[in-house]
């Protein structure tokens, strides 16, 4: 691990900086004493959360669209970063299997733009969020060791991601690479329609919830300790593939039950056909040993914790969504 000084000195260029994680990864940054060039093309409307760091002297904000790759490769140019953090993706599922065009053209073609940006002037790090949906479907916890078999065009589409990584390490000499594939993210600021967002959004309006599939279960891991993670992994120089999940698998009708127990009131749900997915794991969480061999700290929040803090916040994740 690099001394506070050292890391005064080198810049981490974060993409998808607006978005549910990469606002706390920008935060932790900073907190740990780094220099930051925060990318976002604004395409899902978050740009208004680099807000907070108008004005910070440790951080550039850039509007680049990363599949535009002369334009990524100006910036990287300009800015020679020490680490960088990939996280710019399209990552909702219903709108990947809608458009998975679009899904390619930013998940693969952008991320082999900013390698190729990357090898004219290569990092010391290099830190890929990819997702836990690459692994094939099973009932069991899963290591990352595990058989990959992803269901969608997302999952293939971060694989594919994963693989432009390892194929091309030799273009990234002397650089530590992490893939971190990330579990169920929550927290405030989400701007897409999952589950818990969703179920804050609907409060606010009406008495009985619509939602989906309840039944299925999922690993929920609290987005501020997913950017410590990512940080720390980049800060003690780690590579190979980390599970970032806690360990624990809870259905959706739990994660609504628990919804119901943090504001004391009961939540009446109904079927809503149209929100029902085309495929559906039933089950879908992490053996954290690996990560918890790093970072003996993990996680720090709770799933109670997390949702009492994104509830909280309810408010600022709606406006997020309406923006």
């Amino acid at each position: 691990m690099i001394d506070h000084q050292q890391r005064g000195t080198r810049t981490v260029l974060v993409t998808g900086a607006a978005g549910l994680i990469g606002v706390p990864v920008l935060r932790c940054l900073r907190r740990n004493g780094f220099r930051v060039v925060a990318v976002d093309d604004g395409s899902a409307g978050t740009l208004g959360r680099l807000g907070e760091f108008t004005g910070c002297l440790d951080v550039a904000i850039r509007v680049v669209d990363i599949r535009h790759r002369d334009e990524l490769a100006r910036l990287v140019a300009a800015t020679r970063p020490w680490a960088v953090i990939h996280l710019a993706a399209r990552h909702f599922i219903p709108d990947c299997e809608r458009e998975p065009g679009q899904t390619l053209a930013v998940n693969v073609i952008g991320t082999q733009n900013l390698l190729d940006a990357c090898a004219a002037h290569p990092p010391a790090r290099f830190v890929f969020a990819s997702t836990a949906d690459v692994y094939a479907a099973d009932l069991r916890a899963h290591s990352e060791d595990d058989p990959i078999g992803p269901l969608g065009v997302y999952g293939c589409s971060k694989l594919l991601g994963e693989r432009l990584l390892r194929d091309q390490a030799h273009r990234l000499p002397g650089c530590a690479v992490v893939i971190a594939r990330l579990f169920n993210v929550y927290g405030p600021g989400d701007p897409n329609p999952h589950l818990l967002p969703e179920v804050i959004r609907q409060l606010q309006h009406a008495a009985v919830l619509r939602l989906g599939d309840l039944e299925s279960a999922r690993d929920f891991v609290y987005v501020d300790d997913v950017a410590e993670a990512l940080v720390a992994l980049l800060d003690t120089g780690h590579s190979g593939v980390f599970n970032v999940g806690t360990g624990h698998a809870v259905s959706g009708r739990e994660l609504v039950g628990l919804v119901a127990d943090t504001i004391g009131q009961k939540i009446s749900v109904e079927l809503d056909p149209e929100r029902l997915r085309r495929r559906v794991r039933p089950v879908l969480y992490a053996v954290p040993d690996r990560l918890r061999q790093v970072l003996p700290w993990w996680p720090h929040t709770t799933l109670r914790g997390g949702v009492a803090l994104t509830l909280a916040d309810g408010t600022a994740t709606t406006e997020a969504r309406a923006s």
